[in-house]
């Protein structure tokens, strides 16, 4: 088994665009949480959302904005590498061409409507794949991973899977646009906060939706060695379960994503007592910080390493977050800069947890492991490495 490097990263989120971006705003604790501008949601209450303001966008107009999104991500993380050889694309998303299928509905109400119909050419999740496949010249199997919150990490699991067995790269990541759909969905549960979301806070009171996207570039080690390329990280580990405990409710407990990280963990060799730094999930709603912390507490017999929830920055993702938030760990370890919980003021004492404080820890981290876990009870973990860059 190879070890897996990472040779390349891309991101848009509402935090901006490109590693340097979010590496700035994880230091200096700046929130990408602002007012819905993309859409009107008339009769619904204001709340929060981590819009990307890109005037690189301008693409959309030809693939939509989920695919424009990722375009611009995994352009970021090729940054004109060669890829030789049939490798592997893997993309998680939602909501696929969801924005433009809704602008096509409130058009027509159903009624085929043939001036516009070009709306509806990228509303399958699979297009993305698609698009990126053609637009950038890849010459690879394409693959859509569509598991609620987990997409996208799950997307960074495989890819990392297939290099370690022989595929020469694997290019993985995520992608998720803010629909009305979605923002209407979540308000319906009653899982949308008013205010920016507050993950772990004893006063929280839901999540904040985002959207953006993340793409890695991922080789063998011995592949990035031999053509210079930096190592910025390692994929060593994937966990995922499907407890399948409630269709939006996680279990109480927190059984799957214990599942999940103890397979993580094992997959990459190592123990929890390795671990330094842990990217919760931690999406502020009550149920499902309560069930990550109980299951964090399993793992470590205790409080356990330094957790953070990057959500307070990015708002939560869906189909993205998983690589958004790989990327943020990535770069959390070669900068030696474990990011705080922005909206955390006061810890839910109920929660064992082992939190940030405010204004971050710089520490000399190797080893961490990030969460993710969707509605179904999907879940899936991944275990990261320093680099050498």
């Amino acid at each position: 088994m190879r070890r897996v490097a990472i040779t390349g990263m891309g991101i848009v989120s509402g935090l901006g665009s490109g590693t340097a971006a979010h590496l700035e705003a994880l230091r200096s604790g700046r929130s990408g949480l602002g007012p819905l501008t993309l859409f009107p949601l008339p009769g619904m209450p204001p709340a929060p959302v981590g819009e990307v303001k890109e005037p690189a966008l301008a693409e959309r107009r030809v693939f939509g904005r989920s695919a424009a999104l990722a375009l611009l991500a995994a352009r970021q993380a090729l940054e004109g590498a060669a890829l030789e050889g049939h490798g592997v694309l893997a993309v998680g998303t939602t909501t696929g061409g969801m924005p433009e299928s809704e602008q096509h509905y409130l058009q027509h109400r159903g009624k085929e409507g043939t001036a516009d119909r070009e709306l509806l050419r990228h509303h399958p999740a699979g297009t993305v794949a698609d698009v990126l496949s053609a637009e950038l010249g890849l010459t690879a199997e394409r693959h859509t991973f569509s598991t609620a919150c987990s997409s996208s990490a799950n997307t960074v699991g495989f890819g990392a899977a297939r290099v370690a067995r022989g595929a020469p790269w694997a290019l993985v990541g995520g992608v998720d646009a803010l629909c009305r759909l979605t923002v209407c969905g979540f308000y319906s549960l009653k899982l949308l906060a008013g205010t920016p979301c507050r993950p772990f806070d004893r006063n929280r009171q839901g999540l904040s939706l985002g959207e953006g996207a993340a793409f890695l570039l991922l080789e063998s080690e011995e592949r990035a060695a031999a053509r210079g390329a930096p190592i910025l990280g390692f994929v060593a580990g994937w966990g995922c379960s499907a407890d399948a405990y409630h269709s939006t409710a996680p279990h109480p407990e927190g059984k799957g994503a214990l599942a999940a990280m103890r397979a993580a963990l094992a997959d990459a060799g190592l123990t929890a007592a390795d671990v330094d730094y842990v990217n919760a999930h931690g999406t502020a709603t009550p149920a499902n910080d309560k069930a990550e912390a109980l299951a964090l507490e399993a793992l470590f017999g205790g409080p356990g390493p330094w957790t953070s929830s990057t959500k307070g920055a990015t708002g939560h993702t869906l189909g993205a977050a998983g690589a958004i938030e790989a990327v943020l760990c990535a770069l959390s370890l070669s900068a030696g800069f474990a990011p705080p919980t922005l909206g955390l003021v006061e810890p839910d004492p109920q929660l064992r947890v082992r939190h940030v404080p405010a204004g971050g820890v710089a520490a000399p981290l190797r080893v961490a492991l990030s969460n993710s876990f969707g509605f179904g009870g999907n879940n899936t973990a991944l275990v990261l490495t320093r680099g050498e860059a």
